[in-house]
């Protein structure tokens, strides 16, 4: 072990309180208790095999173990042998492992399982089999892990963590919380999401007990609540699209809830700020997991709060200046938790990762997120979106995560995602078990955002889809039909020959089978290009040339018909320069 002072590694921080006191729970999965004694013998002895094998301090190793305790032996054998991780799960393409294992030049590869086919360059060590021991080196190397992430390019790119940005987590958080010693974790993510990080931080490197989940469980609703009660778990991390399947009763010994991964909704804060604490995590997986950390509390909106200790994050505009309080600004983050890079990917670091000119720490850089928020007067931090995910509505810059947020303020809606919908408008899938009628969404809606804000188009689904890393999947969001769209009223027929008429020409127009007489315009997902299109088509028919403002006021099908067949009188065009100084009116929802 090393001097007694600042840990150098989560292997110390780990030690320090197998060392305090070997007897302590450290790994209980339900039918067994590991004690921290026995998980750091465990360790030491896989290390000295690890060691054996060639292994030096700033290698890397590949875990291809299934999870649960021997993955968390294997991670702290390897940074006791002074490598770092790389997580292969088994279940993923081989040829992805092939990558990271070329990217890292990894020299061997741990294993639960004879690998099939078997992988060529690195040895293979079982973890299940006895094999020749060497005593590790007493240095962490460099690295604590590498993350293989989705890259823009279509390679995935490995994301570089150093201990440094580890022990500074494991640290913050058990000040942030207060009470981890002792405290019981479930073990939630997957090896290979961050968040297994983040949870071995509050765990392990903390005092606590990582307990773990029995294999094949679907840790949702009422089965994650029974796992819960089992392994009478105290703290929980989950996106919040599996926290708000989670039943709020009979769960005793949960007082914490961290929500991270995506924005939180305002439903999932009014279900459970008042039950359990309620925290809202934000960081990306290049800032070792978190960056900010923010408390919910019942009937306020959501932040993603401060700073933890030793981060730094700045808000810069777009001209590269830093962004005012109020502003919406890029988010940069930095500290001891921003990662080295991407391996062998030199042209994406300099793009993401710059150098920190406000740090005395040498090397010191900034993570460009991509992340959109601004500084409120309370000192929070409020996540606005993505960068990346911007639109452009018939002229706006229209960045996403502001009109999801605003949705998920609703008290029907759990979860919120809005897209193109390819029709110069936005289109918005809405969790909810509620129906809620579009007119009410338009108006809860126009209470906080600008009216090209609004979506046009809204789809309601039971469940938002998710991927394997339980975050929404854009991919599977169902396409929206041509059916009549929930008003809030029942459908009443056209009757006349205009009024039918007309009702067929929205129907082609706005792509929507069944139009009533009295259905709104707007509600149906008209746009004002639409409108523009619907006034060519009256005057084309009737021979009525209606001004957009005429075509507002008749948003039915019938007041449009009476103003069709009893036109306004035209006002006379008023006399040259009357009109100067007039802003050109933005194009919006109708």
């Amino acid at each position: 072990m090393n001097a007694p002072g600042a840990p150098l590694s989560g292997y110390e921080l780990f030690a320090r309180w197998a060392e305090d006191d070997p007897t302590r729970p450290a790994v209980d999965d339900g039918a067994e208790v590991v004690t921290y004694g026995a998980l750091r013998r465990h360790a030491d002895a896989l290390a000295t095999r690890i060691a054996a094998s060639g292994v030096h301090p700033g290698d890397a190793v590949g875990l291809l173990v299934g999870g649960g305790y021997e993955f968390v032996v294997s991670v702290l054998a390897v940074w006791r042998a002074g490598a770092a991780y790389v997580p292969l799960p088994p279940a993923q393409p081989r040829a992805r492992a092939r990558i990271a294992l070329t990217d890292t030049s990894a020299p061997l590869v741990i294993a639960d399982h004879e690998p099939s086919p078997p992988i060529r360059g690195p040895k293979v060590l079982r973890v299940d089999r006895p094999g020749v021991a060497a005593e590790p080196a007493d240095v962490p190397g460099p690295l604590a892990y590498v993350l293989y992430t989705s890259g823009s390019t279509g390679s995935p790119k490995g994301v570089a963590i150093g201990h440094e940005g580890v022990v500074n987590l494991a640290l913050a958080v058990a000040e942030h919380f207060g009470d981890l010693d002792g405290a019981r974790v479930l073990q939630f993510a997957r090896p290979t999401f961050d968040a297994w990080v983040w949870e071995l931080a509050m765990s392990l490197l903390s005092g606590g007990v990582l307990c773990l989940p029995p294999d094949g469980t679907v840790l949702a609703g009422v089965e994650l609540a029974r796992v819960l009660r089992k392994l009478r778990v105290t703290h929980l991390s989950a996106a919040p699209s599996l926290l708000g399947s989670l039943p709020t009763g009979g769960l005793p010994h949960l007082r914490t809830l961290v929500s991270g991964g995506e924005p939180v909704t305002q439903a999932l804060v009014d279900r459970w700020a008042g039950r359990v604490r309620l925290v809202n995590a934000y960081g990306p997986t290049e800032t070792t997991v978190c960056a900010t950390l923010g408390a919910c509390a019942p009937g306020e909106r959501p932040t993603i709060g401060r700073p933890l200790r030793g981060v730094t994050v700045l808000l810069r505009r777009e001209d590269g200046a830093t962004a005012a309080p109020g502003e919406v600004g890029e988010v940069l983050i930095g500290g001891p938790g921003v990662g080295r890079g991407y391996v062998n990917r030199p042209e994406q670091t300099d793009e993401s990762f710059l150098t920190d000119p406000h740090s005395d720490r040498p090397g010191a850089l900034l993570y460009r997120t991509g992340d959109l928020a601004r500084l409120l007067p309370s000192g929070d931090l409020e996540f606005i979106g993505r960068i990346d995910r911007q639109l452009n509505v018939r002229g706006h810059r229209v960045e996403p995560g502001e009109v999801e947020a605003a949705l998920c303020r609703h008290p029907m809606i759990t979860g919120a995602v809005v897209t193109a919908d390819g029709r110069g408008g936005m289109l918005a899938h809405l969790e909810t078990d509620w129906a809620v009628p579009v007119p009410e969404l338009r108006a809860f809606l126009k209470e906080t955002l600008p009216e090209h804000l609004v979506p046009s188009v809204f789809v309601p689904v039971h469940r938002l889809p998710l991927t394997a890393h339980g975050k929404v999947d854009h991919a599977a969001l169902p396409t929206p039909d041509r059916s009549r769209p929930l008003l809030g009223h029942d459908y009443v027929a056209p009757r006349g020959q205009v009024e039918r008429e007309l009702a067929a020409l929205w129907s082609v127009l706005l792509d929507v089978d069944l139009v009533g007489a009295v259905d709104d315009f707007a509600a149906l997902g008209g746009t004002s290009v639409d409108l523009l299109r619907l006034r060519d088509e009256v005057a084309a028919r009737w021979g009525v040339r209606l001004a957009a403002a005429e075509l507002v006021e008749a948003r039915t099908v019938r007041l449009l018909a009476n103003r069709v067949t009893t036109p306004v009188p035209q006002q006379r065009t008023p006399p040259p320069g009357a009109r100067r100084g007039r802003v050109p009116e933005r194009e919006g929802n109708a």
